[in-house]
């Protein structure tokens, strides 16, 4: 009798432990999650969502929209204007705030190769 209560009692310890060690396994696993850059391409501010207009209208009045951009995430970049002040704002299609960054207009420009016009001197 003493014996199968050892060995009953062993069995219990065993299945519970060893799940647990299954368990603790699993959880040794990593995921890596890489994050894709949006590329955003420009577009005509008329066909801003109304959503986005609204947001702009509502949060920067004093502003003026120069130029509009849709990005490969779905999300707009719009440049906005006041005085001497720039800045491209980010919105989500349902025209939720995003960020705000300084605009520098050098960025979103293509390079131009002004190398194609020359003639070699000899």
């Amino acid at each position: 009798m003493k014996k199968g209560m050892i060995m009953t009692a062993a069995v219990i310890v065993l299945g519970i432990s060893m799940p647990s060690g299954v368990l603790a396994e699993n959880t040794n696993q990593t995921m890596e999650v890489t994050q894709q850059e949006v590329q955003y391409e420009k577009m005509n501010v008329e066909d801003l969502p109304e959503t986005v207009t609204q947001a702009i209208s509502e949060g920067y009045a004093d502003y003026t929209l120069a130029e509009a951009y849709m990005g490969t995430d779905g999300s707009y970049k719009v440049k906005l204007t006041k005085d001497e002040e720039k800045v491209k704002v980010f919105f989500n299609a349902n025209g939720e705030f995003l960020k705000i960054e300084q605009a520098d207009d050098t960025k979103d420009e293509v390079p131009v190769d002004d190398t194609k016009d020359e003639v070699p001197v000899e």
